[in-house]
């Protein structure tokens, strides 16, 4: 930490020490809470006084406050105006109690015990200071404040503007950015792609630069309109530029005095996210707007449609702050020119928003993408219903299925999971509960074009195929998606083939479930010969069902012999799926047998044939 910042933290705590010994601590502490809250940071030990003495919690104080200078540069400005208001009662110590009845004189007057009769005569034309006590009677200590007024500031006073964070070391998310999902090694934010109101935009900055004023960025909820705002200052202002970032709330008729004898070679800029939390009477009025402008301040602001237009057309102060404003309009549905260059970046957050983002625009998809994955992954605990109709919407658009999901297909993928047995006022529930809009844009699940259909909103795909720690789609589910495709109609080829992609890898570490489902695939295709591959491969490092699929197959092609081998080896373990074909081969390899030795002349043969052939179903 800078020693500039511990040493303001240090005295900043002095004097709310001071502070709160007076009537003015509860006005005080909220308008150091208000920081403290911003910076997302606890606020308690403000109003914690405890068993501590008054220095250990002076020292308490300072470590907080120095977390919240680190948290929050821009409550530096509060700080120093608390620092400067209250500083001199921290140092003052003990009070003289004075009692002033009366009296006249002509020189310096010193407070000393009792004075009695008190009047304070200067030369005509000179500045008086005014000392009255009438009607006053004092009981407890009695403590004077000086109020100075100043033709020009001092020459060597140093401006509160000058200790604003420089643009350099602000953060996107904390001028109100909204974030992103990000994997390790991955900038915090995508990289800005350049919107059609760019050019427009800088020459109103450039301009306020110059001449003092207001621009403001409007535009429709999630439209982008705080990035755009950073990136027109970031291209229009030196690193060494002072930034004032208002939080919600802030108390703005300070800003002409923070700026008193600061540097004119600098820029100093104050940023206003979210314009209608910043007017009123504490905030950006007429009159300040006009102080900053003859001061050639730049005022740059976000602000949404509907509150622009409530505030700039409604009448009232309002509208005048507005009404002298550059403004630029965005958009959350991109040209097809910003799709243009939209595509020439490889981000991966940037590709997924031009794959997936639906009928939302890219910034929504961006911007909501975080929110709904933590609404659905937090989901689990408190509704496991509406998880699961979620987790099997996009399980099967993992699978391929990147189309509107037909309803019964989703309702069948539910059951694969095992974990839930889902009635249809469950489903019912829970289609409800995924489909609320969040944010007043999208739900999780979203409906699709023909009725009774879904298809999971597609940040959650697009994270689920990011996020490393994502389990897998379950093998049964990724039966029902093949099986599902090819009932409904919808892209077989690229769920077979995303299928594959996943298997392959599988069998080549000799995972039986991966073989027999392949084996299953390429006979559900009509490739026999890939499928025998598959099941047999399965079928000798023992699996089951592999064994069963095997012998069926061999069974079709006349291979008994073989067949039964694997069948006998399935049905002994229980694979009901193989009995029927086992008896049957069985049967047939009888009257074989038993024709052969009838013919030979074997009577008992002839016996157990005519038996066979004449009573079938019956045994000795």
């Amino acid at each position: 930490m800078e020693p500039e910042l511990e040493e303001l933290a240090a005295s900043a705590a002095q004097a709310l020490m001071a502070a709160s010994r007076t009537d003015k601590w509860p006005e005080v502490s909220a308008r150091v809470a208000h920081h403290v809250k911003d910076a997302g940071l606890s606020e308690g030990w403000l109003s914690a006084r405890g068993p501590d003495r008054e220095s250990l919690r002076a020292l308490k104080w300072q470590g907080r406050l120095a977390r919240l200078l680190v948290s929050n540069p821009s409550s530096a400005a509060e700080l120093r105006s608390i620092v400067a208001e209250f500083a001199p009662l921290a140092d003052a110590g003990p009070q003289v109690r004075n009692t002033v009845s009366g009296g006249v004189t002509d020189g310096v007057v010193l407070q000393s015990g009792r004075i009695d009769s008190l009047t304070v005569n200067a030369a005509p034309g000179t500045a008086q200071d005014h000392i009255d006590f009438r009607d006053g009677t004092f009981n407890g200590p009695a403590i004077g404040v000086q109020h100075n007024h100043y033709g020009a500031p001092s020459p060597t006073a140093r401006a509160l503007a000058a200790d604003w964070p420089r643009i350099t070391r602000l953060r996107r998310l904390a001028m109100g950015v909204h974030p992103t999902r990000r994997l390790a090694g991955e900038p915090t934010v995508p990289p800005y792609v350049t919107r059609d109101c760019d050019a427009g935009l800088s020459g109103l900055v450039r301009s306020a630069l110059l001449n003092g004023g207001l621009v403001v960025v409007t535009g429709q909820p999630l439209s982008g309109k705080t990035r755009t705002a950073w990136a027109a200052l970031r291209r229009a202002v030196r690193d060494d530029a002072r930034i004032h970032v208002a939080p919600r709330g802030t108390d703005l008729r300070d800003l002409p005095a923070q700026l008193r004898g600061r540097d004119r070679e600098g820029t100093y800029v104050v940023w206003l996210d979210d314009l209608a939390d910043h007017l009123g009477e504490h905030g950006l009025t007429a009159g300040l707007l006009a102080q900053l402008v003859h001061e050639r301040i730049l005022v740059i602001a976000t602000m949404n449609d509907g509150d622009y237009d409530t505030h700039r057309f409604g009448g009232g102060p309002t509208s005048r702050v507005l009404g002298g404003a550059g403004t630029v309009q965005l958009s959350h549905d991109w040209s097809e020119t910003e799709l243009t260059r939209l595509a020439l970046f490889d981000d991966p957050r940037l590709a997924d928003a031009r794959e997936w983002r639906g009928e939302s625009g890219i910034t929504q998809f961006l911007a909501l993408g975080p929110e709904l994955w933590d609404k659905w992954r937090r989901a689990p605990q408190g509704n496991p219903l509406g998880y699961l109709v979620v987790r099997a919407a996009v399980d099967l658009a993992r699978c391929g299925i990147t189309a509107d999901i037909p309803q019964v297909l989703l309702r069948g993928t539910c059951a694969k999971y095992g974990e839930l047995d889902l009635t249809d006022e469950d489903f019912d529930w829970a289609l409800a509960w995924a489909a609320e809009p969040w944010n007043g844009v999208t739900g999780l699940l979203v409906r699709g074009e023909q009725p009774d259909t879904w298809r999971a909103y597609g940040s959650l795909v697009a994270d689920a195929v990011r996020w490393p720690e994502t389990e897998p789609v379950p093998d049964m589910v990724w039966g029902e998606a093949v099986a599902g495709a090819r009932t409904h109609g919808l892209d077989t080829d690229t769920v077979v083939a995303s299928f594959r992609a996943v298997m392959l890898p599988r069998a080549d570490g000799r995972d039986l479930t991966a073989m027999y489902g392949l084996g299953a695939l390429a006979h559900w295709e009509g490739d026999v010969v890939e499928a025998e591959s598959w099941h047999r491969k399965a079928a000798d490092l023992g699996d089951l069902s592999s064994c069963n699929a095997l012998g069926q197959i061999l069974a079709n092609r006349g291979a008994k012999a073989e067949a039964i081998h694997y069948l006998e080896i399935a049905a002994e373990a229980g694979v009901e799926a193989a009995y029927v074909t086992l008896g049957k081969l069985h049967r047939d390899r009888a009257r074989h047998w038993l024709t052969k030795a009838a013919e030979a002349g074997d009577a008992e043969a002839a016996f157990q044939l005519a038996h066979l052939v004449l009573k079938p179903g019956q045994t000795e």
